[in-house]
C-alpha cells in the first residue's frame, strides 16, 4: 500500500484562502498567517505584521467597496514553500456607480505550514520570474 503524503497541498490551501476572502471569512483567511507574517508590496513592506494586522488591512480594504469580489485565476506551487498566484478583484467604491477592477499577483512564502511573507505585485510576468527565483533560492 502506498504511503500518502502528509504535506498539505499548498495550491488547495491558497485557493481556499481566496474563497474565504471572497465571502468575507476573515477568520479562515488569517488562520494560515504566522504571528510575525509580513506583507510586501511594490512600495515596500506594509506596516502589517501578523494575522490580526492582516485581517484589519483586508477588512478595511474590502469595506471600501460595495459588491466586492476577488477570484484566483492561477495558482502554482513552485516548490520550497513558494506559491505563485494571479488574481482579479473588483468592486464598486462606496457611493460610486463605477466599478474598479484590478489584476495582480500574490506570492506566498510558507514556513512550517504558515504564511511567513506575502508579496503582492502588479507586474504579472516580472512577479512570476521573481517567484521562481525565490523558490530556487530556498533549494
Amino acid at each position: 500500500m502506498a504511503k500518502e503524503s502528509t504535506t498539505p497541498d499548498l495550491e488547495e490551501i491558497v485557493i481556499g484562502l481566496f474563497e474565504a476572502a471572497a465571502r468575507g471569512d476573515w477568520d479562515a483567511l488569517i488562520s494560515y498567517y504566522a504571528p510575525g507574517a509580513v506583507w510586501e508590496t511594490d512600495d515596500g513592506i506594509l506596516d502589517v505584521a501578523g494575522a490580526p494586522a492582516v485581517r484589519e488591512l483586508l477588512e478595511e480594504w474590502a469595506g471600501m467597496f460595495e459588491d466586492f469580489a476577488i477570484n484566483v485565476e492561477t495558482v502554482v506551487d513552485l516548490g520550497h514553500g513558494i506559491v505563485y498566484t494571479v488574481f482579479r478583484q473588483e468592486g464598486r467604491p462606496a457611493g460610486s456607480s463605477a466599478v474598479v477592477t484590478e489584476r495582480g499577483v500574490m506570492i506566498y512564502e510558507w514556513v512550517d505550514g504558515m504564511i511567513a511573507r506575502l508579496i503582492s505585485r502588479q507586474g504579472i510576468d516580472e512577479a512570476r520570474v521573481a517567484a521562481q527565483r525565490l523558490a530556487e533560492s530556498r533549494e
